[in-house]
């Protein structure tokens, strides 16, 4: 039988555990502002290099935000924990995209049902805003605009589900998609007015299942409309 052979803990490890166990105890809690560099080298009697990589690693980690001309403050962690790894593995595995494409179908269709359920009438305006952006975009032909317009509205639907988690994970997984599909899904809205206006069309059916109380409906209306951007998609990806 072998054993690993036992190493001190490095001075930044320290640092981290410290500040971990100081909100496990409840003396640190979400929106405390750290001290600054320097007091806390003073106060860990540790050099200004220790402290910085204890910072670093409380970042990666989701304890701390990092926040340019504030400070350091500790972040609320509660579902963060949780999106933190996805977002990292999504980040990593971008070339996965027909797993990510059939992420989208199970996670989106499943929101706009319960949006169907759960959304209130300042929810329904908000969506149907973006849906009238989207379509002022189209008039100015401005894909770009369009396109951003597009996610609020995705954004908007998921918000109407009043589930913050899932709110969340969509918001991450939206995001890591659009950075691993940047190229093709503008050319989705530049490959021609009538492309544009049908992903319009789709989504106002979007938004009438959701408006029409019908979960079902909703869903289908969203599977369908993420079945066509992924086949015009999947042209543009190399």
């Amino acid at each position: 039988m072998e054993f690993t052979p036992i190493k001190t803990k490095r001075l930044y490890e320290e640092i981290v555990e410290q500040i971990k166990r100081l909100l496990t105890e409840g003396k640190l809690k979400p929106g405390d502002k750290l001290l600054a560099e320097r007091e806390m080298a003073e106060q860990f009697q540790v050099s200004r290099a220790s402290v910085r990589e204890a910072i670093r690693t409380l970042e990666m980690l989701g304890i701390i935000d990092i926040r340019p001309g504030e400070g350091t403050f500790i972040r609320d962690t509660e579902t963060d924990d949780i999106i933190r790894p996805l977002a990292m593995f999504l980040a990593v595995e971008r070339s996965s995209l027909l797993d990510m494409f059939e992420m989208r179908r199970i996670f989106e269709t499943a929101t706009a049902g319960l949006a169907a359920q759960r959304a209130s009438e300042e929810e329904l305006d908000q969506i149907e805003a973006m849906l009238e952006n989207m379509r002022e975009r189209l008039n100015l032909q401005d894909p770009a605009r369009g396109e951003e317009f597009d996610a609020a509205f995705h954004y908007a639907v998921a918000e109407a589900t009043h589930n913050s988690l899932l709110t969340k994970l969509f918001k991450t997984v939206s995001e890591e998609f659009a950075k691993a599909n940047s190229v093709a899904r503008r050319q989705l809205y530049q490959s021609g007015e009538e492309n544009a206006q049908k992903i319009i069309d789709q989504h106002a059916e979007i938004l009438a299942g959701i408006r029409s109380r019908s979960p079902e409906v909703a869903s289908k209306a969203m599977l369908s409309h993420l079945l066509f951007a992924e086949g015009e998609l999947r042209k543009w990806i190399v």
